[in-house]
């Protein structure tokens, strides 16, 4: 099946129903990488009873994750959530995740890389579709690479109207090193992937190259006190909502090196043990989700959305 668009190849390779939403599974071809093997899945769900506007939102998963992270085939989870208060939601899964298939240099993947080359004809696509810049969502590495995607491209730079970055870590460290030996970081030069599924930490598999780089970038921070993020963070002006389901100290870090404006924090310590224990769909607090979906409602009713053909 083709879908119409004037940018790139596109295909609608599934239409499917997650309770009483409709998901809509787009296949890009963008073209730009020196792999032409790549292809990225991006999923829309709707709610069909949903009348007025829509305001389109973009949701990256975190590592070792997919856009199931979301959305469970149930329609439960945040971006059912989102959907049901009039949002057209987008849902992109990286390289080699969910529905986009693995590359032949997916082995070869890092932060930068996918940033530059995934995050910015996806925007351009959904705003071709809906007619408006959309709003980010990312969590864990997902946060990074659109931090990563804003930074270092001019269209995301001017163009994104608002970002949420829920959990973007900090520039010493990243969880996954407290659960490696030091033997299996340094075997991570002769490997090509980081198995989630097999550690318990997600049904998805990462490249070691992504790691490697990520470990380096961060030995240099705890050595120089300069990261090759963190201090280009403060070029970021538009809205943001940094969100912490843990660790408070790293939003405010990762929110004040932000360069706008607005710079919001949503911390772990306003809720009660039992609100962050209400889990629902995929691991966010429910009582969060409904906080981060009313900034977004917030945010998108004041932003002056750039017209689409200064984007595409």
């Amino acid at each position: 099946m083709q879908s119409s668009s004037s940018l790139f190849p596109v295909a609608l390779i599934a239409t499917e129903m997650a309770g009483e939403l409709h998901e809509d599974v787009y296949q890009l071809n963008p073209g730009i990488s020196v792999d032409p093997t790549v292809r990225l899945a991006v999923t829309r769900l709707t709610d069909p009873a949903w009348e007025g506007q829509r305001a389109p939102v973009v949701l990256l998963h975190s590592e070792f994750h997919n856009k199931r992270q979301w959305l469970s085939p149930r329609g439960e989870g945040f971006a059912a959530l989102l959907a049901r208060y009039g949002f057209d939601v987008w849902m992109a899964e990286m390289r080699g995740h969910g529905m986009s298939p693995r590359n032949r240099d997916w082995a070869r993947g890092h932060q930068r890389l996918i940033a530059q080359e995934d995050l910015p004809p996806i925007h351009r696509f959904i705003s071709e579709q809906t007619g408006r810049s959309p709003v980010w969502v990312g969590r864990g590495l997902g946060s990074r690479l659109i931090a990563h995607g804003i930074v270092d491209n001019h269209l995301l730079l001017r163009h994104v109207p608002g970002a949420v970055f829920i959990e973007p870590g900090n520039p010493h460290s990243h969880w996954t090193e407290a659960e490696l030996s030091s033997l299996e970081r340094w075997g991570l030069a002769r490997r090509d992937r980081m198995r989630g599924r097999a550690r318990g930490w997600g049904p998805e598999d990462e490249p070691a190259l992504l790691f490697r780089d990520l470990y380096r970038s961060q030995r240099r921070c705890r050595r120089s006190g300069k990261h090759p993020l963190y201090d280009r963070l403060r070029v970021i002006r538009c809205p943001s909502l940094v969100v912490s389901m843990g660790e408070d100290d790293e939003a405010r870090q990762f929110a004040g090196a932000l360069g706008g404006q607005i710079r919001q924090t949503l911390l772990s310590h306003r809720y009660d043990e039992d609100m962050l224990r209400d889990l629902k769909g995929n691991g966010i607090p429910v009582a969060m989700q409904n906080d981060v979906r009313a900034w977004l409602d917030e945010a998108c009713r004041a932003m002056d959305t750039s017209p689409v053909e200064q984007i595409l």
